[in-house]
């Protein structure tokens, strides 16, 4: 989720970890630090979705496909947020191939996730002049969460 903002790949930083390191006991590691901020992932999602708006500079005529796009942004972050909770016992306590049945539903999930972004990205996109499209070629879907 992180990489929707912009900040690397998490997602499959975190579910390549293992059990190597200290993360998993909570001192900023990946399920101490990252992972213990998610609660604020909607507010960012939020200030993000704002900020490419005005960056895109939105008309009043691409409203409709905008909001479209917003609104798949913001499901799709509830939804990884919620298997992320969900994956974090598992990656703390789990056997080996628990982790890894959790890191291949992650997997999975980030897929599905980024196949339901790309009809409302390509009509965001479609309504776009050419001039908001360099913006937007340069602002979405240049790193692993596609936001």
């Amino acid at each position: 989720m992180m990489g929707m903002m912009g900040g690397g790949c998490p997602t499959v930083g975190m579910m390549g970890h293992g059990r190597m390191g200290q993360g998993f006991q909570g001192d900023g590691g990946w399920f101490g630090g990252a992972m213990g901020r998610q609660p604020k992932m909607g507010a960012m999602t939020e200030g993000r979705t704002a900020y490419l708006k005005g960056e895109l500079n939105i008309t009043s005529k691409q409203q409709a496909a905008w909001d479209a796009y917003a609104s798949a942004v913001s499901g799709r972050v509830e939804l990884m947020q919620g298997l992320h909770e969900g994956m974090i016992e598992t990656m703390k306590k789990g056997t080996a191939t628990e982790r890894m049945d959790s890191r291949i539903s992650g997997m999975e999930a980030m897929l599905e996730s980024l196949k339901a972004m790309k009809p409302v990205t390509e009509g965001l996109y479609a309504v776009l002049t050419d001039e908001q499209k360099v913006v937007a070629d340069d602002l979405i879907g240049g790193d692993c969460g596609a936001f």
